[in-house]
């Protein structure tokens, strides 16, 4: 009969200091899913400083690709899991599925130019998140399915259009990285 061994993580709890982040994703940022468009070092600002931008021209395949971004509104949500009941009465889950819609309310020119071009098109992306200071997806950003969804036009004057974009993962969160990009802090 075989030995399970345990371990257990860290756990932090402090009476006296708190550490609490609060709500909403800020922005969203997105390059190529290709090895190569993974960052070096995700701490690092002078490579998130050369890589950062919303206009450069695609790179050539292999070579480290722009990193585009928005301003957005959204949340993580918990993830769906499906229960599995295995071998001597023991449960596993299925992988985490992650579905995040983020709003986008910059509705210009350049946004939806974008859209009309993404709308309803899935691409498979290096993704970025940063939500109340902390950026995560770490070095190789999560790999996610990415949809402009469309273009909202409310039906009342005094609200806002926003732009949806629906983004899906399969696995798990990873810590985030207390030092944000540069142009975010």
């Amino acid at each position: 009969m075989a030995i399970c061994v345990t371990t257990m993580p860290a756990a932090g709890a402090d009476l006296c200091n708190f550490n609490l982040h609060f709500g909403r994703i800020d922005a969203f940022l997105y390059t190529r899913a290709e090895a190569t468009d993974a960052m070096t070092l995700a701490s690092d600002a002078a490579e998130w400083a050369d890589r950062i931008s919303n206009s450069d021209a695609l790179t050539a395949s292999g070579t480290p690709a722009p990193i585009r971004y928005h301003y957005v509104i959204g949340e993580w949500p918990l993830p769906e899991r499906t229960e599995i009941e295995v071998s001597a009465g023991r449960t596993s889950y299925s992988a985490a599925k992650h579905s995040l819609t983020l709003d986008i309310d910059d509705t210009g020119a350049t946004n939806t130019a974008l859209l009309a071009t993404e709308q309803a098109t899935t691409k498979r992306r290096r993704v970025w998140i940063i939500a109340d200071g902390q950026l995560h997806g770490g070095a190789s950003g999560y790999l996610m399915d990415v949809t402009y969804l469309g273009l909202i036009i409310p039906r009342v004057k005094t609200e806002k259009q926003i732009i949806q974009v629906g983004l899906k993962y399969e696995g798990n969160q990873t810590a985030p990285i207390t030092s944000v990009v540069p142009i975010f802090s």
